[in-house]
C-alpha cells in the first residue's frame, strides 16, 4: 500500500540509521539548493573500469520482498542507484504529516569520477565485486532481501542478504560477510560524511513512468469520500499490459502522455480514485530510472 511506501521513505530519509531490518538512505545536505560536484583531479588513478554514460548502472542497492502488499512490490524504488555519469538517485524527504502523495519523493545527488572510484573501493572491500552470492539469515519471517548489484569492467556482480540488519538467525559463516554489507550500506547512507563534502540535492524528474491501475470498486457510503481525479489519457483497460498482480495493469508513460498525467498526479493522493467513463481505478506509480524502460522488469 502507498502508506507503506511513504513510511519506508520516511525511515530511509532519516539522518541517523537505526537498527533493525530497515534499509538506510544516503544522506544529503538539508540546505536548499544544489552544490555542484567539484572537478575531479586528472591525476587521480581510475582503478575500476566503469561505463560513463548516464543510462549505465554502476551500483544499485534495493530491498524487496517481505510482508508488503503486491502493489508495493510493483511500485517500490531502490534505496540507492549510481550511474556512470555520477548521478545518484535516492529517496527524498518524507511527505508532510497527514499527507500521502501519489508521486514518491526522489532526489538526485552528483559525484565525480574520483568519488565513484572511492565508492567502488568501499564496495570491493565489502565483497561486492566477487562471485555472485547470497548471505542469508534463517528462522526469520517476513523480512526483505537486500540486493547489491555492481557493474564493473563489463561484469555484473549480484550479492544478496535476507533480513540484513537482523543479527539473530545468522550462521557464523555468513556473519562476517553480512557485517561488511551492513557497514557499506551505512557508509552509502551518509554519503556526505563518506565523501568528506556536503552534497546538495535536486528533485529527480523522470522521463518515463510506470502507472499501475486496478479496480477501485464502488464507493463505500460508510467511509469518507475519496478524492476523485479524471484519468487524462485513453482507455487504460485497452492500453494496459498485464502484471504479476492479478487485476492490475501497467501503462508506461513518456513524452506528452507523461506530462498530461503529471499535471493531474502532482496534486493527487495515494487514496485518490481515478475515473474513466464508468470505471474507477486505484493507481500506484513507479518513476523509471535512466536504465529502465517500459513495463517489463
Amino acid at each position: 500500500m502507498r502508506k507503506l511506501l511513504i513510511l519506508g521513505i520516511s525511515l530511509l530519509a532519516a539522518a541517523c540509521v537505526g537498527g533493525g531490518a530497515a534499509s538506510p538512505t544516503p544522506g544529503v545536505s538539508p540546505t536548499p539548493g544544489v552544490s555542484a560536484a567539484p572537478s575531479a583531479t586528472a591525476a587521480v588513478p581510475l582503478g575500476y573500469v566503469v561505463a560513463t554514460a548516464p543510462e549505465q548502472l554502476v551500483l544499485r542497492i534495493e530491498t524487496a520482498g517481505g510482508f508488503v502488499s503486491p502493489s508495493y512490490v510493483l511500485s517500490a524504488v531502490p534505496g540507492f542507484a549510481l550511474f556512470g555519469d555520477g548521478t545518484i538517485i535516492v529517496p527524498g524527504p518524507p511527505a508532510e504529516a497527514n499527507s500521502t502523495p501519489l508521486l514518491p519523493s526522489l532526489q538526485v545527488v552528483r559525484v565525480t569520477p574520483a568519488e565513484i572510484q572511492k565508492i567502488l573501493a568501499a564496495a570491493d572491500a565489502a565483497g561486492l565485486l566477487g562471485p555472485n552470492a547470497q548471505f542469508d539469515a534463517v528462522g526469520i519471517a517476513d523480512a526483505g532481501t537486500t540486493t547489491f548489484t555492481t557493474v564493473v569492467d563489463g561484469k555484473t556482480h549480484t550479492i544478496g542478504a535476507y533480513a540484513l540488519g537482523i543479527d539473530s538467525g545468522v550462521t557464523q559463516t555468513n556473519a562476517a560477510s553480512r557485517a561488511r554489507l551492513s557497514q557499506f550500506w551505512s557508509e552509502m547512507s551518509d554519503l556526505s560524511t563518506f565523501l568528506g563534502r556536503t552534497l546538495g540535492a535536486e528533485a529527480y524528474v523522470p522521463t518515463e513512468m510506470r502507472v499501475f491501475l486496478s479496480d477501485a470498486g464502488p464507493a463505500d457510503p460508510g467511509q469518507p469520500a475519496a478524492p476523485i481525479a479524471a484519468w487524462p489519457l485513453g482507455d487504460p483497460s485497452k492500453s494496459g499490459q498485464p502484471t504479476s498482480v492479478p487485476g492490475t495493469v501497467c501503462v508506461a508513460l513518456t513524452g506528452g502522455d507523461l506530462s498530461s498525467f503529471l499535471t493531474v498526479a502532482g496534486t493527487a493522493q495515494a487514496t485518490t480514485v481515478w475515473t474513466y467513463g464508468a470505471n474507477r481505478y486505484a493507481i500506484d506509480v513507479r518513476p523509471l530510472y535512466p536504465n529502465e524502460s517500459g513495463c517489463a522488469g
